[in-house]
């Protein structure tokens, strides 16, 4: 047996830490089931909260926004925030972990904008301080 310092140990301790790769994150993934009236039925989001916001991969490979608004036992219901049409069932779902919130105040004022608050008005980002 060797005989090694307390600081050796420590460094080597601290050397092995620091050489560590992150962890990779798991993610929650759904796939949906139908699609009708605006809404994506989705199957395999068990851990899903209410108004939680859902990413749905598109067929043309953007994502659209959803959020929760119906937990059954085996699917949810979310309503799309995006064009519906772009969705098919066996499209995969992700929660996001965030619940739905838009800006609100006045920098709203004479502003359009879609239902996640972004401008669509081209008069550049909404500035708001509250959601």
């Amino acid at each position: 047996m060797s005989n090694i310092s307390i600081k050796e140990l420590s460094d080597d301790i601290r050397a092995a830490i620091s050489e560590l790769k992150e962890r990779p994150e798991i993610e929650k993934v759904g796939v949906v089931t139908r699609i009708g009236d605006g809404v994506a039925w989705i199957y395999g989001l068990k851990e899903c909260g209410y108004s939680e916001m859902i990413e749905i991969q598109a067929i043309n490979g953007d994502t659209i926004t959803a959020f929760a608004f119906n937990l059954g036992e085996d699917e949810i219901g979310a309503v799309l925030l995006g064009d519906d049409t772009q969705v098919k069932a066996g499209a995969k779902a992700k929660l996001t972990g965030k619940v739905l919130e838009v800006p609100v105040g006045p920098e709203l004022v004479g502003r359009v904008v879609n239902p996640l608050g972004q401008p669509i008005d081209g008069k550049g980002a909404v500035n708001a301080k509250l959601t």
